[in-house]
């Protein structure tokens, strides 16, 4: 029983000090002559085995000769026949590297062994692109595969190491886009990067850790990268701003107008360095960004005026309605019902931030006196609480004092009582 025992807690140990282990990767490709030699070597030829663990091909099964050739079976010591150009050994040069990428990506058949689902289409989107369009004509220095995705260790794009995922996109494509020696024979600005990083989708994705906030790709596309034309603008941002966008789309639509040459989303709110939109944007002061193309005088201003004073106005309303109620309720009075009726004034506060895409002014003051309604039943209802609660201190001090006069008039009786002592 005593050796059963020992057995049980050794078992026991071992679960336990498996447990704590970290999981292991998964194995790489077999070694063959390639991992064999360069593992042996220093520098840039012995960095593709180091990383070897990390690459998504190796973890898949697949190794150096799966996509440069020669022969992996070779003496490792025999270079020439490891880099037998019989069995399509190649290295490729910057501009062919697209191609060569293409030669499994876009290999639907090849793909479907690793995941039926996964996309083909890259290299075609990448031919549709301000990089692959130059890649064609022969400039071996625009953004190829292994400027996003890297040379050797290239790890999956969901892997948080990745160079593409979310958090590092910015940085990948600023190595390039920020870079002005670079940008310069193409006229390209290089703030981009800089300016991204001020944004509040920036602010979200690296703050808040909100992985859905937009970052370079999710504007420009990935491998068919590309800047969103003006007819296209409201589209783009619409994708996450689906509201903002249909608003935009349909007074263009209600009132026959086309506002491309003048009105988009980057005309108000910038395109890398978007800010969080405050209420100030709508109206005529110093924030407002309707100043930037209406002056006074002309119908938009006024409506613009008219529809920044019916905002603040409500939201004044509404600030204090919520004030009045929330006294109340500390003070004891139910307040319960009334606070939730009062939301609507706040709803509507949101909907006219909303609404100011529609630049509709009768729309946006018609909802903004719903609101307005709204809030002033808030305050109607604080005040009757107040009064309510008035009344209640005005009967309580009544109350106190009918109570002090009932025990003085006792009191005054105990002393008569006492007074006039024990009866003959």
């Amino acid at each position: 029983m005593r050796c059963w025992g020992a057995v049980l807690t050794l078992i026991a140990l071992g679960r336990v000090a498996a447990a704590a282990e970290p999981p292991a990767k998964p194995s790489p490709a077999p070694r063959t002559a390639c991992i064999e030699c360069h593992s042996e070597l220093d520098g840039d030829e012995g960095e593709p085995v180091k990383r070897a663990a990390d690459d998504v091909h190796f973890q898949k099964g697949l190794s150096c000769h799966d996509c440069h050739g020669g022969n992996p079976a070779a003496d490792p010591d025999d270079v020439v026949a490891a880099h037998d150009e019989r069995r399509g050994w190649n290295r490729p040069s910057r501009v062919g590297i697209p191609l060569f990428c293409a030669k499994c990506h876009a290999d639907a058949g090849f793909m479907k062994r690793f995941n039926p689902q996964g996309r083909v289409d890259q290299l075609a989107e990448y031919r549709t692109s301000g990089h692959g369009k130059r890649n064609a004509a022969g400039d071996g220095k625009v953004a190829v595969c292994i400027d996003c995705h890297g040379v050797h260790g290239i790890r999956a794009v969901k892997d948080p190491a990745s160079p593409v995922y979310p958090t590092h996109v910015a940085e990948t494509c600023g190595r390039c886009h920020a870079d002005p020696k670079l940008m310069r024979p193409y006229g390209l600005q290089t703030t981009q990067p800089a300016a991204y990083k001020s944004s509040v989708h920036a602010h979200a994705l690296y703050e808040k850790g909100d992985l859905a906030a937009p970052t370079c790709n999710n504007c420009h596309g990935s491998h068919g990268a590309a800047p969103p034309g003006l007819q296209s603008v409201v589209q783009v941002c619409g994708t996450c701003h689906t509201r903002e966008a249909t608003l935009f789309l349909e007074v263009e639509k209600k009132k026959g107008l086309n506002l491309a040459s003048c009105i988009r989303c980057v005309v108000c709110h910038d395109n890398h360095a978007v800010q969080a939109p405050v209420d100030e944007m709508i109206g005529v002061g110093p924030k407002s960004t309707c100043t930037s193309c209406h002056k006074p005088g002309d119908t938009a201003y006024d409506s613009t005026r008219a529809m920044a004073a019916a905002l603040d106005g409500l939201k004044a309303r509404h600030s204090h309605a919520q004030d009045l109620l929330d006294r109340a309720g500390r003070a004891g009075v139910e307040v319960g019902s009334d606070v939730v009726a009062l939301q609507k004034a706040g709803d509507q506060v949101i909907e006219l931030r909303v609404l100011a895409h529609s630049f509709d002014r009768e729309r946006y003051l018609a909802s903004a006196s719903t609101g307005l309604a709204a809030a002033d039943a808030g305050v109607a209802a604080g005040d009757r609480a107040f009064r309510e609660l008035k009344q209640r201190r005005l009967g309580l001090a009544v109350s106190l004092v009918v109570i002090a006069a009932v025990v003085a008039g006792l009191l005054l009786k105990i002393r008569e009582i006492e007074g006039a002592g024990p009866g003959p």
